[in-house]
């Protein structure tokens, strides 16, 4: 939960200008120029900043599934209900249902936090599942949320400016950069420039 509360605050114009300038250059790279502050973005960067490790690359297109993957999450003996667009997250066992709500607001920046979809629930059952799965095969989610950061510049280019998302991620990618300059500056000094 500390990621979550880090992703806190932000600012809506330093958002906006941060998608806008965002070029992506490959899969795992990107660079992005807001006010003065010209900023590189990798996977690692964002490990680095989430202090999240890095894994298997996966993307919110990689639905597969919905009936395996809430297989996988849902046990024996507790039960989720489904409608014809995924799971209603409050039928979700304790405290998936919980922690996929944090899902969506903090990682996947929907919006729409009532349904539960195939990739929440591939996402929940690694969680889940995790002391039981080697490294290697964990989920990457600063893959994830590159690729969200990525996809959410290209909708801004092209006037989809309401699809704009991952406030708290570019907050901690702004801080991170005004952090390592040879005259480290705060956010709130930053944003008063």
């Amino acid at each position: 939960m500390g990621l979550f509360e880090k992703m806190r605050g932000h600012d809506d114009e330093v958002a906006r200008n941060f998608s806008l300038s965002l070029i992506p250059h490959t899969r795992t790279h990107a660079t992005t120029m807001v006010k003065v502050l010209s900023i590189e973005i990798s996977l690692e960067v964002i490990g680095r900043i989430t202090t999240l490790t890095l894994g298997l690359p996966w993307r919110k297109e990689n639905k597969g599934n919905i009936q395996i993957a809430k297989e996988k999450l849902v046990l024996e003996g507790e039960e989720a209900t489904e409608d014809k667009n995924g799971v209603s997250r409050e039928s979700m066992p304790y405290p998936w249902n919980e922690i996929s709500y944090h899902l969506m607001k903090y990682i996947s920046c929907e919006g729409r936090y009532s349904v539960a979809y195939g990739y929440h629930f591939k996402l929940l059952s690694k969680l889940r599942f995790r002391a039981n799965t080697p490294p290697q095969n964990r989920l990457s989610i600063p893959y994830f949320l590159l690729q969200s950061v990525i996809d959410m510049s290209i909708k801004a280019h092209e006037g989809k400016h309401q699809q704009r998302s991952h406030h708290g991620l570019i907050k901690l990618i702004l801080e991170d950069a005004l952090q390592n300059l040879s005259l480290p500056i705060t956010w709130k000094t930053f944003r008063d420039m």
